[in-house]
């Protein structure tokens, strides 16, 4: 696959989300303006948890030798030696229309080992650190939102970022007669992307979020994700809080000679975000 047909897929979904969004913030732009004014603390930040159940397909690489894997996250959990260790957080903190933001992903999955030819079960572990600026181009800015939690909103919002993706990877294949050879490494490449929201009532929205990046950069030469889900916004004593679903790509091939991997994450995830 190139990476222009991955840019394509990856940004499919985000720009008919971006068409839908831009025709109707007109509608919303007049209860955008009435409610920025009750606002008065320009600062906002949202954190969020969630957990990510992906199936996993691609190449792994240490050294020489090379594993390919296919398998959905049921069929994961059939073939690990114990359950997937998984850490996922996103960490925003907005000043009017600019913000920052942190996103983290951690896995860990020890396959069980098959005698085929070469005979290996896999170790791999993977850390997957997204950071960088934000700017909202349209939209009510994040105080608004906050501000205005309870009250009725249309209003749609188009956010764009650049920033830097760091990923870390350790492998370990375990060979014929008791051998195994392992090895890890750490990467670090640009990304850029935008995120869209609609909001279809007071309590209900939808978002996508798509980047792409790698471009070379510390031998990775591609990685993207998608993201799209929708929310239900609510309280949680009193604090403003929303629960989402969706589903969660993502893609990393990247080439050394230590270690290596071309593979894809997808599946779906719940999450819980505080807002202040």
């Amino acid at each position: 696959m190139t990476i222009n047909s991955r840019f394509f897929l990856t940004f499919k979904s985000l720009a008919l989300a971006v068409t839908l969004a831009t025709a109707s913030n007109i509608h919303g732009a007049g209860i955008e303006k009435d409610d920025s004014a009750k606002t008065q603390n320009p600062w906002a930040i949202n954190l969020s948890l969630y957990s990510w159940m992906p199936g996993v397909s691609g190449d792994f690489g240490v050294g020489r030798y090379g594993k390919s894997i296919d398998a959905s996250f049921i069929d994961i959990a059939g073939k690990l030696r114990n359950f997937p260790m998984a850490f996922n957080g996103h960490l925003e903190a907005h000043y009017e229309k600019l913000g920052v933001f942190l996103d983290g992903n951690y896995m860990s999955m020890d396959f069980k080992p098959r005698f085929d030819r070469i005979s290996s079960g896999l170790s791999m572990e993977m850390g997957i650190m997204d950071y960088g600026v934000m700017y909202r181009v349209f939209g009510p800015s994040a105080s608004e939102r906050v501000g205005n939690w309870s009250n009725k909103s249309n209003s749609n919002l188009l956010e764009l970022y650049a920033g830097g993706r760091s990923i870390w990877l350790g492998n370990q294949l375990d060979l014929i007669r008791g051998i195994s050879v392992s090895g890890s490494k750490s990467f670090t490449a640009p990304i850029i992307g935008g995120k869209v929201m609609v909001e279809f009532s007071p309590h209900w929205f939808a978002l996508v979020d798509g980047n792409v990046g790698g471009f070379g950069a510390d031998n990775v030469s591609f990685t993207g994700g998608v993201l799209g889900l929708v929310g239900y916004r609510t309280r949680f004593f009193d604090l403003p809080t929303s629960v989402e679903a969706g589903y969660k790509v993502l893609q990393v091939s990247v080439d050394k000679r230590v270690v290596a991997a071309d593979i894809t994450l997808n599946g779906p995830f719940v999450g819980l975000t505080g807002y202040w």
